[in-house]
């Protein structure tokens, strides 16, 4: 697709910019807090804060009128936002993240809805193969993360079948 015809049916609105305002506040709220305020650097804020970059990607994409960037934003932001929200607790200080949740959940909820309206089959198979993308390495994570002996053999070159029974 040319990025001509990516956006040439894409039409910026108010509840896009509130959306894109809102989610962006959290999303720099959240880089200072983990950069700032905890010091944990780039690659701490990278490891324990994957809604900034997701909402920084569909942000970029709205801007930019890429519906196909919107499209992997918005994989992105249902991974971490949505799913994000029967991740955490909600009391304490687990309401502001909560709150960014919402916001990256009603992002995504603006861009099934726009995309549907446009016909924008291509960018919703997009989003939904971001989706999918991301809970395969989530769950290959937490599967090795069980077992780690299964990881050090993988990495060394001596797995055999005693690990697997």
């Amino acid at each position: 697709m040319h990025a001509e015809s990516a956006c040439a049916c894409f039409r910026r609105d108010r509840t896009g910019w509130v959306l894109v305002a809102l989610n962006l506040l959290m999303a720099a709220n959240s880089t200072l807090y983990f950069t700032g305020m905890l010091g944990a650097g780039v690659d701490g804020w990278l490891a324990m804060n994957s809604c900034a970059p997701s909402i920084f990607v569909f942000c970029l994409g709205y801007l930019l009128r890429q519906r196909p960037l919107m499209a992997v934003g918005a994989g992105l932001m249902f991974r971490y936002g949505t799913l994000g929200l029967t991740t955490f607790g909600w009391d304490g200080m687990n309401l502001i993240p909560q709150a960014g949740h919402i916001l990256m959940t009603l992002a995504v909820i603006y861009f099934v809805v726009r995309m549907v309206r446009l016909r924008g089959w291509g960018e919703i198979v997009t989003a939904l193969l971001t989706v999918v993308v991301m809970l395969y390495t989530w769950w290959q994570s937490t599967w090795f993360g069980r077992r780690p002996e299964v990881w050090k053999a993988l990495m060394d070159g001596r797995l055999r079948p005693e690990l697997f029974r």
